[in-house]
């Protein structure tokens, strides 16, 4: 067994017992679920149609409304697993396009899909992004990707230790800021599906759905190019206006919108910003109120 992996299975183990009695307990709620997800359109529809999840409909009905996607863009899709919302970006843009998906989960990406297994807060994460949008052009000459990690990071663990020297890779290795060195703004569109586990506490599960949105405006303030567009998904509650109010700081137009796909009972919406503005100030925008 790998032994990285090791430390991470073995409490699951030791706490086996506990999670069995919590599956009888909430055995009914588990079964309706189920039986939700049996009669639901849109899981059919999914299944159908080859989606890896019934979440491709709701960023097809958010595109169908606002027509964010074009031909030809670099797409960042952030929190990518499973990778539906990757699927319909890469139908969207066409073949002359790139997508790169993030996520802390492994996932092998979707057919034409760049992916790295990365914590999105990290500064050297965005640097590595830049990398890969920047150098896509020598990184096609690799045509598998790896089983468990996908493109990038197979290329990183197997590859650039052995490169660092080449003029090629020396960015990755060195002391400087790569965005001094490559484009600065490379993403056309950021995505964002990001949702941590829910813990049936409306409270703290719009609170940590804000925070992650905040992670992703961090990444859209980043790496998004003037004029681009931002997607992101929220559990609704009181902090709504605050991020709102950030957005417009950041975006020309601002607008919440629910999708079809998603369900009448969820607190789940979307924020839909287009027009990113120029020379923003990140200070201002999440230390002003």
């Amino acid at each position: 067994m790998n032994s990285v992996l090791q430390p991470l299975i073995t409490p699951q183990y030791r706490c086996t017992p506990f999670v069995l009695r919590l599956v009888r307990y909430n055995s009914n709620a588990q079964n309706r679920w189920l039986a939700r997800q049996k009669n639901d359109h849109f899981t059919k529809a999914a299944k159908e149609q080859q989606f890896r999840s019934r979440a491709a409909f709701k960023l097809m009905d958010i595109d169908d409304k606002y027509r964010f996607f074009k031909q030809n863009q670099k797409v960042l899709d952030l929190g990518f697993a499973p990778g539906a919302w990757s699927q319909v970006a890469r139908k969207r843009i066409g073949s002359g396009g790139m997508i790169m998906g993030v996520d802390l989960l492994r996932c092998t990406p979707p057919k034409g899909v760049y992916s790295l297994q990365a914590n999105i807060l990290s500064k050297k994460t965005h640097e590595l992004i830049r990398l890969c949008f920047a150098r896509h052009i020598q990184l096609n000459k690799h045509d598998q990707l790896h089983k468990d990690h996908g493109y990038l990071q197979h290329m990183l663990e197997e590859e650039l230790n052995h490169l660092k020297e080449t003029e090629e890779y020396k960015e990755l290795f060195s002391q400087t800021d790569i965005s001094q060195n490559i484009e600065r703004y490379p993403v056309d569109v950021v995505l964002s599906d990001m949702m941590a586990n829910t813990t049936g506490i409306q409270s703290k599960d719009h609170y940590m759905s804000m925070d992650l949105c905040d992670a992703a405006l961090i990444v859209a303030i980043d790496l998004l190019k003037p004029g681009g567009s931002f997607t992101c998904k929220l559990y609704a509650g009181s902090e709504d206006t605050l991020l709102e109010k950030r957005l417009k700081k950041v975006f020309k137009k601002v607008d919440r919108f629910k999708p079809n796909a998603s369900r009448n009972e969820s607190k789940e919406l979307y924020f839909v910003a287009r027009g990113k503005k120029t020379d923003i100030d990140k200070l201002k925008v999440f230390l002003e109120e």
